[in-house]
């Protein structure tokens, strides 16, 4: 039980320390996106499954805990529900929303004759929104979208690029995610985001 929880305190790290290699490594980022991100789908899935473990054994260990598991409840009676909206919608949910943006950044590419996204930004954009989970991937992409924005306008300011031109966020994916992932481990002095935060979570 100890050794569980010991790995599931450790997992963040070990995306974050993937994701830092992602970024220390870019020069390779073509050939490190996509195995990067299969790794952290098993991780993801390793984790969901390593907490589904613990809270098994936990209630099993537990007076109470046991009489709500199996021979005395079926298994989805109570404890399929209680994982559900704990372990599993946080975990799934992301991945979900991951591949939505990734096939939609996909579809959006091809049709504007891959004007949009490098072959490789979608693979980080996914990646981005599984790293972070919920619901830090709605920062995340809130945040991407007004630096866009901030940058084209700047760009065009000072007359890098033309007006209606492409503004390139090829760097922009991975170290905004990495910056998000620290600013979810203080405390936001915003009550009010704060508030949003703790209401959409599972």
């Amino acid at each position: 039980m100890h050794l569980l929880i010991g790995t599931i305190n450790f997992l963040p790290f070990v995306y974050f320390i993937i994701t830092a290699g992602l970024i220390l490594g870019f020069a390779k980022i073509k050939q490190l996106i996509k195995p990067a991100v299969i790794l952290l789908l098993i991780l993801k899935i390793l984790e969901l499954v390593i907490k589904t473990i613990g809270q098994y054994l936990a209630f099993k260990s537990s007076g109470i805990g046991i009489f709500l598991l199996p021979p005395y409840q079926k298994i989805n009676e109570f404890f399929l529900h209680y994982i559900d909206y704990r372990f599993i919608l946080p975990i799934i949910f992301p991945i979900l929303v991951g591949l939505i943006f990734f096939f939609l950044a996909q579809i959006i590419n091809r049709l504007s004759g891959e004007k949009f996204f490098e072959k490789e930004e979608p693979w980080m954009l996914f990646y981005a929104i599984m790293f972070l989970g919920h619901p830090m991937w709605l920062i995340y992409i809130f945040l991407i979208l007004v630096a866009a924005i901030f940058l084209y306008f700047l760009q065009v300011i000072f007359k890098k690029i033309q007006f209606g031109e492409r503004l390139p966020l090829y760097y922009l994916w991975l170290t905004l995610a990495i910056l998000v992932f620290f600013l979810q481990k203080i405390q936001i002095p915003i009550s009010w985001l704060n508030d949003f935060l703790n209401s959409i979570k599972f």
